[in-house]
């Protein structure tokens, strides 16, 4: 096989490790930019409710930035985990969990968890969110009744589990999220980037998302946390997902200026045709002045996240 197959088959895996390990199904994206076009004026309601609680509340200057206009430099600047050093990167290395059943799997992995082992509570929320994504979307279960919040549907779904995942409780289940809070909230990016684009594993399925607006708005703000942070250390991922998620406006509103901007970035640090594609076409949404005032941002965000 020549270098150039090669390239695309780790291309290929790398793209499918992100969207699976994520197990974010479109469904779920729908679902929550179905909330969002529906539910803003409620939502900016909750958010507004009470501004000296939110100044109080943790996160809150993300909020902030959500609802105003900012510079996206200032944002990272913000966001960056004290003692980091910028630097750019892509994903190098594979996160794929270790094979065999999930529960001799998750035993094996607990105690280095349990002990600050980042990598090693990732891999046990990888393991289950497989398992989970397999009960809810796998080969066969169309023709199971439709799947709603009650926890009880869950337990049934536990019944006609795979043979790879027998043994997990539903408590492993329900609690799973917490592994991967735990790996994000060290700084691993693969972690970060997973609960920015896993809506349905954290926050539920889209009747839960729509009976739940409030944790929504919590998932969002948490998301687009972990995602900044993940930027003002380098990650061209993360940059690529900041650009997506103001482009496309589901974890956050629609903002084409810092769309453009975080898109500049990116391209700054990795030029490609692709990257000149994306600019030409979000240049297309902006007036010469916007278009200006983003590049000066794309610029300084350049500088923030991704100069060596």
């Amino acid at each position: 096989m020549d270098s150039e197959s090669k390239g695309m088959r780790t291309g290929k895996r790398r793209r499918w490790i992100g969207s699976v390990v994520a197990a974010l199904t479109l469904s779920a994206l729908a679902a929550m930019a179905l909330w969002m076009s529906q539910r803003e004026a409620e939502a900016t309601r909750i958010e507004r409710v009470d501004p000296s609680v939110i100044a109080r509340a943790p996160g809150s200057s993300l909020l902030a930035n959500d609802a105003e206009p900012g510079d996206p430099a200032a944002e990272l600047l913000r966001a960056r985990r004290p003692g980091t050093i910028p630097r750019v990167s892509t994903f190098t290395r594979s996160y794929d969990p270790p094979p065999g059943r999930a529960v001799d799997v998750i035993a094996a992995l607990r105690p280095r968890a349990e002990a600050g082992d980042a990598d090693a509570a990732f891999y046990i929320f990888v393991k289950v969110e497989g398992c989970r994504y397999q009960l809810y979307h796998g080969r066969g279960n169309e023709s199971q009744p439709p799947l709603g919040a009650d926890d009880s549907l869950e337990a049934q779904l536990i019944a006609r589990t795979p043979p790879e995942c027998r043994g997990l409780t539903l408590e492993q289940y329900q609690g799973n999220v917490r592994w991967l809070e735990q790996a994000a909230d060290s700084g691993l990016v693969m972690a970060q980037l997973s609960y920015a684009s896993n809506a349905e594993a954290v926050v539920g399925n889209s009747s839960q998302m729509l009976s739940d607006p409030e944790r929504v708005i919590a998932y969002r703000r948490k998301a687009m946390g972990y995602v900044r942070q993940a930027a003002a250390g380098g990650s061209l991922e993360a940059l690529h997902k900041l650009s997506d998620a103001y482009h496309y406006g589901v974890l956050v509103r629609r903002d084409a200026l810092r769309a453009y901007a975080y898109a500049y970035a990116e391209d700054l640090a990795a030029p490609s045709r692709y990257g000149k594609r994306r600019l030409d076409a979000y240049a297309a949404q902006l007036d010469p002045a916007q278009l200006a005032a983003a590049t000066q941002q794309g610029r300084r965000t350049y500088d923030a996240c991704c100069r060596q």
